[in-house]
């Protein structure tokens, strides 16, 4: 019985224990690597997804990827519009969703280039580099600085941007199964060509609405009855009565103190900005040897040309190279550059040593430079000093105003306590207009301080905000009157007006549909422009990407002369009245003639059709490998990022 007992006991605690590990492997290690899934991971390319482990396989798409992309785009929107976009404007452009994509592409591209094994090696990363432009020297040559340079102020990595070239040079062998050339149809790049390329001469007719000036007044009952079907035209806005204080560098100029020694002191660190440096106009041969260099001296002084020693001594026809008018700055800096701005006229004395080898130097000109006065840029020196001091004091100011605001809760209390202006604008609309229509909030911040107004609710004060110029302000909402929809006793004559202006629209619009049908039925167009007391006109040939404006063929015009057969009229709508526009001739392009251009342009369409081709084998790709994106948590990393 004994044993019996303890055998029970012992199966017992084995399947308590067994249950308790597959507990904690359920709840505990699968808990972990979900959790630690989702704060690293937002998509996944390819491989297979095991309920508790998590993926098997495929490439991971990470958070910390996708931010940084991300952070790229919004630096790159940055450096085009000057300013950075707030993280709603951002979303509102959908440069996450972007990000997102961007990264999974090229995870994409990773994963196939890994499936295919194909590689890059190195030395083809490093000639790949070598051969760009943009980090070539004055000489033409790589320059290592450059590219360290270039790629700091694009804020990438030198191994971010090896990796980025590698992908680029792997990619370019996987896409280089779609071979661009011929891939379009002669017959379809001609008759396309033909459709770009043809262009057409059109008649046309400026029909305004002012055309018509006797429309009546309407009746009480008209009145009322389009006052009532337009009541949202005629609402009277919200107004807002607000004040400010604005906070400027311009508040702290007047401390600001620049010493005499500290001008001077700039002038002489940018001595090289006030005037032209020197210039001198070199030719130089080189050796590897100094012995060599000496000879070619040597021959020069017994009366050779400096082409003639050098190729007598290095057996070289091209020996000499011309440099032509460099300044100091143009050549690497060190011996060889000191050296050449150290000589005369003339053939040097003795040859010059570089880690390129052995230079012997001939000056053909010396262009000395010229240098402004100081007493000519003194006060521009100052005033620049002065801006520069400016933004420290501004920062003290708005700190001190910022530590009173918190102090006295009131704008007013914290402007008078530091003297600083407050300003008050009365009745205005969330547009920075008056009741009139008037804009009278102006000026860089005018929007900000309308937006910070209308986002504050009656007799309260908004936070101490910045604008885009690095000025700071806070708005204190005075008084608000609401949005209201006005008796028509209040803006009858804007509705008079409204009326009559449709009404004028309406019988111009009459006007100009008999124009087209007397057009249509044989009348020319000066008899027709006579006829209406207008003037006609005959517009350049246009294609269908061209406009005529002086002529009235803007671009909805000249698609409607697209759509017409020869000799046919046609109206279109402008802001203030319509454009007759009749098709007087078709040019179609001489396909023989224009042999060169067809040339480039069937050239140009075998590149978009294998752009095409390349665009549909990364969609295959992706569809084969199949993606998955965890939508929680890309809405975790960008409301993070908000």
């Amino acid at each position: 019985m004994n044993k019996f007992t303890k055998f029970a006991r012992f199966v017992v605690l084995f399947l308590l224990s067994s249950m308790l590990i597959i507990a904690f492997a359920f709840w505990g290690i699968g808990d972990m690597i979900r959790s630690g899934g989702r704060s690293a991971e937002v998509a996944h390319v390819g491989g297979y997804h095991l309920p508790i482990y998590g993926w098997v396989g495929g490439a991971s798409v990470s958070s910390a990827e996708v931010r940084e992309q991300y952070n790229r785009q919004l630096e790159a929107f940055e450096r085009q519009y000057r300013r950075r976009p707030t993280s709603e404007e951002a979303m509102g452009m959908n440069l996450h969703i972007s990000a997102l994509e961007d990264v999974i592409q090229r995870t994409v591209l990773d994963y196939a280039i890994r499936e295919f094994g194909l590689t890059a090696s190195e030395a083809q990363v490093a000639a790949a580099i070598g051969r760009n432009p943009a980090f070539q020297g004055a000489g033409g040559s790589f320059d290592p600085l450059l590219y360290r340079n270039r790629l700091q102020q694009a804020r990438i990595s030198i191994p971010q941007f090896e990796s980025d070239m590698r992908r680029e040079i792997a990619a370019a062998q996987l896409f280089g199964v779609v071979q661009p050339k011929g891939l379009a149809p002669a017959t379809l790049r001609d008759d396309i060509f033909r459709l770009d390329s043809e262009k057409r001469v059109a008649e046309t007719i400026y029909v305004p609405d002012a055309i018509v000036v006797d429309v009546p007044k309407p009746t009480p009952e008209q009145l009322n009855t389009y006052f009532e079907a337009n009541k949202a035209k005629f609402q009277i806005p919200e107004f807002r009565t607000f004040s400010y204080v604005m906070l400027t560098v311009d508040d702290v100029q007047s401390q600001v103190a620049v010493t005499a020694d500290a001008v001077k002191q700039e002038y002489e660190a940018r001595a090289a900005e006030f005037g032209t440096p020197e210039k001198r106009d070199v030719d130089q041969a080189m050796t590897d040897s100094e012995d060599k260099a000496k000879a070619i001296i040597a021959a020069v002084k017994a009366g050779k040309s400096l082409e003639d020693a050098a190729k007598e001594v290095t057996g070289n026809a091209d020996g000499v190279i011309k440099l032509g008018p460099v300044t100091k700055k143009d050549l690497p800096p060190g011996a060889l550059a000191d050296g050449i701005f150290g000589l005369p006229d003339g053939i040097a004395a003795a040859p010059l040593q570089s880690p390129l080898g052995w230079h012997v130097i001939r000056i053909n000109k010396i262009e000395a430079g010229k240098s402004v006065p100081f007493e000519e840029v003194k006060d521009k020196l100052e005033k620049e000093l002065k801006a520069q001091q400016a933004p420290d004091l501004l920062i003290k100011l708005v700190t001190d105003f910022e530590r009173v605001l918190s102090k006295t809760q009131s704008m007013k209390a914290a402007a008078e306590d530091l003297g600083l202006k407050i300003r008050t604008y009365e009745n205005v609309s969330s547009s920075g207009q008056d009741a009139a229509g008037k804009q009278i909030v102006i000026g860089p911040a005018a929007a900000e301080l309308v937006q910070a107004a209308f986002a504050t609710r009656e007799s309260a004060e908004s936070e101490l905000l910045e604008t885009q110029r690095g000025e700071y302000f806070v708005v204190h909402t005075d008084r608000i009157t609401p949005a209201r929809t006005p008796a028509l006793s209040e803006v009858e004559a804007k509705v008079t007006d409204a009326w009559q202006a449709d009404e004028r629209r309406k019988l111009a619009d009459e006007k100009v549909k008999a124009a087209v049908e007397k057009a249509n039925a044989g009348t020319d167009f000066p008899t027709l422009a006579k006829e209406l007391g207008l003037e006609s006109r005959i517009a350049k040939p246009v294609t269908r990407f061209e406009n005529d404006t002086g002529n009235y063929l803007n671009q909805a015009a000249v698609q409607q002369l697209f759509k017409l057969a020869l000799d046919k009229t046609q109206s279109v709508r402008t802001t203030e009245g319509s454009v007759l526009v009749r098709l007087k001739q078709i040019d179609a392009p001489d396909l023989a003639k224009e042999k060169e251009a067809l040339e480039r342009y069937g050239t140009q369409l075998d590149t978009m059709i294998a752009n095409d081709l390349i665009l549909q084998l990364v969609a295959a790709l992706r569809a084969k490998y199949g993606v998955t994106v965890d939508q929680a948590a890309f809405a975790t990393l960008f409301q993070q990022q908000q």
